[in-house]
């Protein structure tokens, strides 16, 4: 403890924006695992196959029931757009889609950028912490004769380094969460894409077929013969 709080001494005024980018990414890190992890995630292989049962039921009411268990869950609001205008066109259907995954995905990768640049320039600025605390260490020692000269400056370079270690300290965690939720979140992104583009293929077979069941219907109907009176 006694050598944190010397190193913090020894780092001097740049040692509290390092800590401010900490709280930051403390704050980022931790919202962002839980909105991806838990509010937007979503498994796309239970829901595909909970909406294709009713889908193929025609019973589109039901499967938009199934979208509104999970609201914020972003593939299930791709599904309820898609199912909420399932009577319209196909690509009226489609638009829908579109504009509703373009809607999702900005809220998936929201306040990404932040880790990214919180962690370069806390790396920055312990590199520029260290910097002048080794022009100070080194006017210092200059005014120092003898043997005390080499024990002042290995002193003052000790102190000096503290704020390249507490930049690091903030840095790399931020970029190992990075790299974990920017993976996380293009994975939710290609699953969205894929079974968005399974539904609209699963409406569109659907429609034609029970458009092409009332057809024949019709057609089986206005050609049953008349009794005769």
């Amino acid at each position: 403890m006694e050598t944190l709080i010397n190193m913090w001494d020894g780092g001097g005024y740049f040692m509290y924006p390092i800590a401010a980018l900490l709280i930051g990414s403390s704050i980022v890190i931790v919202e962002r695992m839980y909105s991806i992890l838990f509010v937007y995630n979503f498994n796309g292989a239970q829901l595909m196959s909970k909406v294709q049962r009713f889908i193929l039921d025609n019973n589109i009411d039901e499967a938009i029931k199934i979208c509104n268990t999970k609201k914020n869950s972003a593939l299930h609001k791709v599904f309820k757009s898609a199912l909420m205008n399932a009577d319209r066109p196909f690509e009226e259907v489609q638009d829908h889609v579109e504009v509703s995954t373009l809607s999702v995905v900005p809220k998936l990768q929201r306040r990404m950028p932040y880790l990214f640049t919180i962690a370069n320039v806390a790396t920055l600025v312990g590199l520029l912490g260290t910097i002048f605390g080794l022009i100070q260490t080194f006017e210092a020692v200059a005014e120092i004769e003898g043997a005390a000269k080499q024990q002042a400056l290995s002193s003052g370079i000790s102190l000096a380094m503290g704020t390249t270690a507490f930049g690091l300290v903030v840095a790399i965690p931020c970029m190992l969460s990075y790299g974990y939720l920017f993976n996380r979140i293009n994975s939710m992104v290609d699953e969205i894409e894929h079974y968005s583009s399974e539904l609209l293929l699963l409406l569109r077979t659907g429609k034609d077929y029970f458009d092409h069941f009332e057809a024949s219907d019709e057609i089986t109907t206005d050609q049953t013969p008349q009794k005769a009176g």
